[in-house]
């Protein structure tokens, strides 16, 4: 919970920043940097759970957890052989 508020706390200054701060200098509040910050802190606040559960299963991996993939990453680097044209 403790990291929840925080994150949201974080995302909500930044928010506050840019509408203060007029980052682009259009010379009114609503400013897209302000309004992407707030969109961040909603989804933030009201999609944690999602968050947390992706965060606790990278915590749960191992250290290279690449090593699963290398095979499926190099059958995929392969080509198919090109056909040859022919010179007319």
């Amino acid at each position: 919970m403790i990291a929840k508020i925080t994150a949201t706390a974080i995302s909500l200054l930044l928010a506050a920043g840019a509408f203060w701060g007029d980052a682009l200098g259009a010379g009114h509040v609503f400013n897209p940097f302000g309004i992407l910050f707030l969109l961040l802190t909603a989804i933030i606040w009201f999609g944690w759970g999602p968050i947390h559960d992706g965060y606790n299963s990278m915590k749960n991996e191992s250290s290279l957890p690449i090593i699963r993939l290398g095979s499926t990453i190099i059958r995929g680097m392969r080509r198919a052989p090109q056909p040859r044209r022919s010179s007319s």
